[in-house]
């Protein structure tokens, strides 16, 4: 990936937590990695665990940021959180998961889609948190 989208990504990524913050959310991870993949930010909100993947665009873009986000990726997305509420033993907590779509332009416009991925809808196991 080019330094420029390397740049711009982390811009979004601090522009989406700030305005989680001041939406009232509480960031418990930025960038947790682990071997299924990696999750952008982890907050809570109340008591609700929240999944957030954050893409960023300049205006002269193609497309809507949310585009980008094939089933690959989505699939890849779900395996991680579960990694992420097993490491942690928060299988019983309410969670959801939120894209939140940065746009860079003369103004930032931010679009925050909650529940935007339903883990139903990619194939699941025994719970709706288990996508394998």
């Amino acid at each position: 990936m080019a330094a420029h989208n390397l740049d711009l990504g982390r811009y979004g990524e601090e522009v989406a937590g700030s305005y989680l913050l001041e939406q009232g959310y509480r960031i418990r991870e930025r960038n947790w990695r682990s071997r299924a993949g990696e999750l952008d930010l982890v907050c809570t909100q109340d008591d609700c665990i929240v999944f957030v993947e954050v893409k960023t665009r300049t205006l002269d873009s193609m497309g809507h940021p949310l585009e980008s986000l094939g089933f690959k990726q989505r699939r890849k997305l779900l395996r991680t959180a579960g990694m992420y509420l097993s490491r942690h033993n928060m299988w019983s907590r309410e969670s959801r998961f939120d894209f939140i779509c940065i746009t860079v332009g003369r103004e930032v416009q931010i679009d925050h889609i909650q529940n935007a991925l339903e883990f139903s809808s990619l194939g699941g196991g025994y719970s709706p948190w288990q996508p394998w």
